[in-house]
This record gives structure tokens, C-alpha cells and sequence, in this order.
């Protein structure tokens, strides 16, 4: 009789060989003798999802979380399951779960943070992201993901699930149906939705809806790409004051966003501003010495300094 692991070898075999459907016939047989064996359990999960049989997957998952909940490959293919399902909801607990047993190591929780971003909602992608670091502050993955703002800016995420959802309708027609359906429950915290209609708002000059929405975001997660939108539709709004208040702790941090820069360079000079702005840069400069192109703000700042000096 075979053994569990000749059972195992022949099933990664006929994996290898993408025969999906030959490694299922072998591990029904496996189960058949060996009921509770881990790696079949959650082989069939896997091999049910590779062959597109997503319902059956998910309900074989789900009577098997409390027997592998510690096992990463078993939670990354029931994640991709209801992804797969779109069941963003589902996927949103299952993380949530995931982070109180305190599975997996550094690389497990990167992926739950790109997993959560792209699948859940930015905000989720930010909650699971503080978590991980929790877990592991020195790791490198972790903080480039938190430095580079992956979870709230980078991918593709909802926000562009929702901008191809509303692509057909005009302006208007999106936001009165986005704004019907944000009451509804799902939704009515879906960070990304608020993002999109936020946009939305901006597009029609509803500036002033736009901040309210910008707002409530950022007392839900302070994040800089929240404070860049603030301050940029503040400065459309034309409350310079505002605008600049959001925009310079991230200038500080963020010199070498040149589109940020430009709004930073454009509100000083607009309110003549010259000391403002050159406090501003050194500040910058203090913390990034490498951004040498800020040296040239200076430069402008100074002759804006000579003009008010005469004018």
C-alpha cells in the first residue's frame, strides 16, 4: 500500500507536469486512507481552485480553517479562492483572523498587505500593514511597502475595479449611483468608493464635496497621499492657507515629487511668501541633503525676496 508521502510525490509530479486533473484522481485516492493528512487536505483545496471549481474549494476550506490555520499555503490558496469569488467581505475577515493566530513569517505577511490592498480596500491594506510591522519592525519588505505608500497608492486596487465599473456612465450619472449605493452595507466604509467619488466630485467642481470625503478618510488613516489630495483640492478651491497646511509635511518628507514641488513653488508664490518658502526648503534639505534640485527654489525664493524688497 502507499504510504501518505508516495502519495505526495506523485501528486507534486503530475503538479509539475500542470496535470491538475491526473494529481486530483491520485489524492482522492490518498484521502481515501488517509482522511486527516494534512498536505492532502489542503492539496484538494488547491487542485479543486486549478481546476476552476471555486464553490467546491471554498466550501472545503472552509470546514478545514481550524485544522490548518497555521499552515501559509493553505490560507494563501483560500484567500485566492475568494478572490477568486469575489468575496471581498469574506476575504476582509479571513485577514482580520489570519492576523490574530499570528501565522506565517515576514514574506506571508507581505503578501497579506498587498493581498488586502488590491482585494480588500486600502484601508484594510493599511491595517494589516501596521500589524506585520508590529510583528516585524526591522523588516525591509515591510517598510519600503509603508514608505512607498504600495497599499494606499500603488496597484491596481479597487479604485481602478470602480473606475472600469462606472467607464460608460457620464460624470453625474456615476456619482448619484455611487452615492445611492454608499448606504447600502459593504460599502458604506469602502475607502476606495469614498476615494473614487471624491474624484468624481472633483471632476464636476463639487470641490468642497471632495474635501468632506478627503477628510473623513484621513481621520480614518492619516496617510501622505490623503494630505496631497487635501491640499490640492483646497489649492483648486483656492484657500491657499489650507492647501499649503496639508501639502508641506509631505514636501518635507516627499521633495522629490516634482508635482508636488511645483504646488509647494506655486502657493508661496502666489502669497509672496518668501520667507515661508525658504524656511520650508531648508527644512526639507535638512532631512533630504540629496535633493539638490530644492537649491534652486531657493534661488527663486531670494529674487522674489529682492522684488518685494522694490515693489
Amino acid at each position: 500500500m502507499t504510504n501518505a508521502r508516495g502519495y505526495a510525490d506523485r501528486i507534486i509530479e503530475l503538479e509539475r507536469k500542470r496535470d491538475y486533473r491526473g494529481a486530483y484522481e491520485i489524492l482522492k485516492e490518498g484521502l481515501t486512507i488517509y482522511p486527516t493528512q494534512p498536505f492532502l487536505l489542503r492539496t484538494e483545496v488547491y487542485l479543486l481552485l486549478r481546476l476552476n471549481k471555486t464553490k467546491e474549494a471554498r466550501k472545503k476550506a472552509e470546514g478545514r480553517v481550524e485544522m490548518l490555520k497555521n499552515d501559509p499555503f493553505f490560507l494563501k490558496t483560500y484567500l485566492s479562492v475568494l478572490r477568486q469569488e469575489k468575496a471581498h467581505e469574506d476575504m476582509g475577515r479571513l485577514l482580520t483572523a489570519i492576523l490574530s493566530w499570528g501565522v506565517g513569517d515576514e514574506d506571508f505577511l507581505v503578501f497579506l498587505v498587498k493581498t488586502a490592498s488590491k482585494c480588500v480596500g486600502r484601508e484594510k491594506g493599511a491595517e494589516v500593514l501596521r500589524q506585520a510591522l508590529a510583528r516585524f519592525p526591522e523588516s525591509e519588505s515591510l517598510k519600503r511597502l509603508s514608505a512607498d505608500g504600495e497599499s494606499a497608492e500603488g496597484g491596481a486596487g479597487r479604485f481602478t475595479f470602480y473606475r472600469q465599473k462606472f467607464a460608460g456612465k457620464k460624470t453625474a450619472e456615476a456619482v448619484a449611483e455611487i452615492e445611492a449605493i454608499m448606504v447600502m452595507p459593504g460599502y458604506a466604509g469602502d475607502y476606495d468608493l469614498h476615494l473614487y467619488l471624491a474624484d468624481l466630485y472633483k471632476k464636476m467642481e463639487r470641490y468642497d464635496q471632495a474635501v468632506e470625503i478627503y477628510r473623513r478618510l484621513l481621520a480614518l488613516w492619516d496617510h501622505d497621499f490623503i494630505r496631497k489630495m487635501l491640499g490640492y483640492t483646497y489649492y483648486k478651491m483656492g484657500d491657499k492657507e489650507q492647501a499649503a497646511a496639508y501639502l508641506k509635511s509631505v514636501f518635507i518628507k516627499r521633495p522629490d515629487d516634482h508635482f508636488l514641488t511645483r504646488t509647494i513653488f506655486r502657493i508661496f508664490e502666489e502669497k509672496r511668501d518668501c520667507e515661508g518658502l525658504e524656511k520650508l526648503v531648508a527644512e526639507a534639505l535638512a532631512l533630504r541633503p540629496e535633493a539638490k534640485h530644492l537649491y534652486g527654489l531657493l534661488k527663486k525664493a531670494r529674487r522674489w525676496q529682492k522684488n518685494c524688497a522694490t515693489s
